[in-house]
C-alpha cells in the first residue's frame, strides 16, 4: 500500500510498475551521473539494486553529484547511497562492491556511470558475457551522450584502440550530469517496460550550450 502511494503518480501500467520494481539493476559508479541515474530509478520505485564504487566522497565533488553534501563528506560512495536509498523507500535491497570486477552478479541491466574508457570497454564485455543490456553514457563539460548497447559491439561504435592510455574528462557542471544521468535511467526503463528507446549504433547526445540542445546521430 505504501509503494503504490509513493509510486502512483508514474503514470505507469500495473504491470509496467511491477517490472520496473522487480527488475536488478546495475549500477557502475555513483559520481556524476551514477548519483542520478541511482536517484532517478529510486523514484521509479525500482528496489534492487548491485551498486559499483571504491570511492569516497570528496569536497570536489560537489558541483556536479547529488550524493555528495557536508553530511557525507569522506563517506563511502555506496553507503552514502544506500542511506539516500532507504530514506525514500525502506524496502530496497542494495549489494554493495568497490572496483567494479566485471561480475554483475545476475544484474537484468547494467548502467554505465563510470568515468573512464577502461572501465565502460571492461562493463560493455561483461555486459555481452552475461547477455544482458548495456546503457552507456558519459557527461564532459556542457555535454552528454546516452545509448543502449545490445547486439552492437561497444568498440566498435567508437573505435576504440585498446593499447591506447585515455584520458578521464573531471570538468563537468551538474546540469550535464544530471541531464546524462537522467537520461540513462529513462532508457533502461524504457527498455525494460518495452517502451521506444534509442539503441546503438545510434546515440542521443546533447550540449547545454548550444541553441539546438539535443541531436541524434550514428556511431561507428
Amino acid at each position: 500500500m505504501i509503494y503504490d502511494q509513493k509510486f502512483a503518480r508514474n503514470s505507469y501500467s500495473v504491470n509496467q510498475q511491477n517490472k520496473i520494481r522487480s527488475a536488478t539493476y546495475a549500477i557502475i559508479g555513483l559520481g556524476g551521473t551514477g548519483g542520478f541515474i541511482f536517484e532517478n530509478l529510486l523514484r521509479q520505485g525500482a528496489e534492487k539494486f548491485i551498486l559499483f564504487d571504491p570511492d569516497r566522497f570528496e569536497l570536489t565533488n560537489f558541483n556536479r553529484q547529488i550524493l555528495a553534501t557536508d553530511q557525507t563528506i569522506d563517506k563511502k560512495k555506496t553507503k552514502a547511497a544506500v542511506e539516500r536509498a532507504r530514506s525514500i523507500n525502506k524496502s530496497v535491497k542494495i549489494k554493495c562492491y568497490g572496483k567494479f570486477d566485471s561480475n554483475l552478479h545476475n544484474a537484468d541491466i547494467v548502467i554505465d556511470g563510470s568515468d573512464n574508457v577502461e572501465t565502460k570497454i571492461q562493463i560493455a564485455k561483461a555486459a555481452r558475457a552475461a547477455k544482458i543490456p548495456y546503457v552507456f553514457c558519459s557527461a564532459s563539460f556542457s555535454r552528454g551522450i546516452v545509448s543502449l548497447f545490445k547486439n552492437y559491439k561497444f568498440e566498435k561504435a567508437f573505435h576504440i584502440d585498446p593499447d591506447l592510455e585515455y584520458k578521464k574528462c573531471a570538468s563537468i557542471i551538474s546540469p550535464a550530469a544530471s541531464m546524462t544521468g537522467s537520461l540513462a535511467a529513462s532508457l533502461a526503463v524504457n527498455y525494460l517496460i518495452q517502451k521506444p528507446c534509442i539503441r546503438a549504433p545510434d546515440a542521443l547526445f546533447f550540449d547545454l550550450f548550444k541553441k539546438e540542445i539535443f541531436w541524434r546521430a550514428e556511431l561507428g
